[in-house]
């Protein structure tokens, strides 16, 4: 890599990292894509994997008296609701094994902030922002029937129920997938991209383009590009300040913590999901995901901790537990019950004025900051990545051309080979077998145990990988990735604490 050029270079392999890659390649741009861990490995893999339709932007105590005393919020929220409909429709459209359909249910109660007009007006302006393609399938369903829907039948209070909307929303099934889908494509196209690598700023050299220094296991090197697009999410000002210095730079992120648990509903609740407001008016979901699993949260905090060490506490399990109760009593949760869970800390846009940061996707110039010709970009959401890919290169289409040819882009989810006679991992699961683990070792850029137990295959989040899965997993890679006996015992150890901490909710990890 020593003495390499590249047109662009993107720091931060998350889920809009890799896009902006993947759509720089197609514009024919010499890319260079690097990321500290694995590609998603931080916020990407952490989110509450919704592929939402944009209502919550119109979420508000008050939305005519709001909107109305503030325009550009409701054009904000118009702007952000159409890039939904619109992401929702394309995901659908051609990356549908990489979703579940299910159905979502809203309550709208007597007393509660939302009135039946809202909604039929909100799901009104959705249906003529969106792609026709793609239907939204609302309805505005009377208490009594909708309380013989699964799920709506535990909730709270079914005497102070107005009515119950329901609509069609979609899970993706593990963002980590799509992140992996798009650097591969970007790779197809031309990029070089490299996981388990750091990258640093260091200064412009005597032509004016920006030399990056590199580090991973094999040493350190240095490259050259006249463009840097800083797509490290929550490490967005830790990338900038080797140039910027540690007190002059300008912050720009403010991170918000979301934790979420996991729990098993009976089957019948497999294609319901629940969506209402919680006792300090934020969002509170119970989403079905793969495994058969419902996912609940999220939490919404300041986060001003070890953004390297991210994870849920028992206050947070409690406070998810109560309000869940709060709004499905029938479901009566323990914390028992709970299966597995895991945190993220949001990537939002630092704003003084908006004590929880602004949520709106923003590109930032750093021009003013003395970093001509590099961009970073805040608060850009797992389900709009492709936008954001196309966002981004527009603004590096500006300042330079690229030095190759255009290629289209292709979105088809990459399916792992037919093995119809290798033996699955996990008996029961015949998705992914021990044959497929090799093939993503060699053929995905993974490069740890873990890699490939969760980013590539999801193995991690269907099941509670026993000991002797994560050995047999370990054995059957180790020729593929050079592992000595020592490497292996350090990889299956790995696995393990990452799996104890994932299915251990309850301890106290702050």
């Amino acid at each position: 890599m020593d003495g390499q050029r590249f047109d662009v270079v993107v720091i931060g392999g998350g889920i809009n990292g890799a896009s902006s890659a993947q759509h720089l390649a197609a514009e024919g741009y010499a890319v260079l894509l690097v990321d500290k861990g694995d590609f998603a490995s931080g916020s990407s893999s952490r989110s509450t994997r919704m592929l939402h339709c944009g209502l919550r932007y119109f979420e508000t105590p008050n939305p005519v008296r709001d909107f109305l005393l503030n325009p550009r919020r409701f054009r904000t929220a118009l702007t952000m609701a159409k890039a939904s409909m619109e992401t929702r429709a394309e995901l659908v459209t051609d990356s549908s094994d990489r979703l579940m359909p299910y159905t979502l249910c809203f309550p709208i109660y007597k007393n509660g902030p939302y009135k039946p007009w809202h909604l039929d007006i909100g799901f009104k302006i959705l249906g003529g922002l969106g792609p026709k393609a793609v239907p939204l399938d609302y309805r505005r369903l009377p208490p009594e029937e909708a309380c013989r829907l699964p799920l709506v039948d535990a909730l709270a209070e079914p005497e102070q129920l107005r009515s119950v909307a329901t609509f069609r929303e979609y899970m993706l099934d593990w963002p980590e997938r799509f992140c992996i889908d798009a650097v591969l494509d970007a790779e197809r196209m031309g990029a070089t991209v490299r996981n388990h690598t750091t990258a640093r700023l260091i200064d412009r050299d005597a032509s004016g383009e920006w030399r990056v220094g590199l580090s991973d296991a094999e040493g350190e090197s240095v490259v050259t590009a006249p463009v840097v697009l800083n797509m490290a999410g929550i490490w967005i000002d830790e990338v900038n300040r080797p140039v910027l210095g540690e007190t002059d730079g300008k912050r720009y992120i403010l991170g918000t913590k979301g934790s979420h648990i996991a729990v098993q509903l009976p089957p019948e609740y497999h294609d319901y999901g629940i969506a209402a407001v919680n006792s300090i008016g934020e969002p509170h979901y119970c989403l079905p995901s793969q495994g058969g699993y419902h996912h609940i949260g999220p939490t919404e905090t300041i986060y001003e901790g070890n953004i390297e060490d991210i994870r849920v506490n028992t206050a947070e399990v409690d406070f998810l537990l109560t309000e869940t109760q709060n709004v499905l009593p029938g479901l009566a949760l323990a914390k028992s019950d709970v299966v597995y869970s895991w945190a993220g800390v949001r990537p939002l846009t630092y704003d003084p004025a908006i004590p929880k940061g602004n949520r709106s996707r923003e590109v930032h110039n750093l021009a003013d900051q003395g970093m001509p010709n590099v961009f970073a970009m805040t608060a850009g959401p797992v389900m709009s990545h492709r936008s954001a890919g196309r966002e981004m290169t527009a603004a590096v289409r500006r300042l330079v051309a690229p030095s190759g040819a255009a290629q289209s882009p292709d979105y088809a989810p990459r399916m792992l080979p037919e093995e119809a006679n290798a033996l699955p991992l996990v008996d029961g699961d015949d998705s992914v077998r021990l044959s497929h683990l090799g093939y993503v070792a060699e053929k995905e850029h993974a490069r740890a145990l873990s890699d490939i137990l969760f980013a590539r295959t999801g193995l991690g989040y269907r099941h509670r990988l026993t000991d002797a899965h994560i050995r047999k997993a370990a054995e059957a890679v180790s020729a593929h990735l050079g592992w000595d006996d020592a490497e292996l015992h350090r990889q299956v150890e790995a696995v393990k604490m990452r799996r104890d901490r994932l299915h251990q909710p309850a301890r106290d990890a702050e």
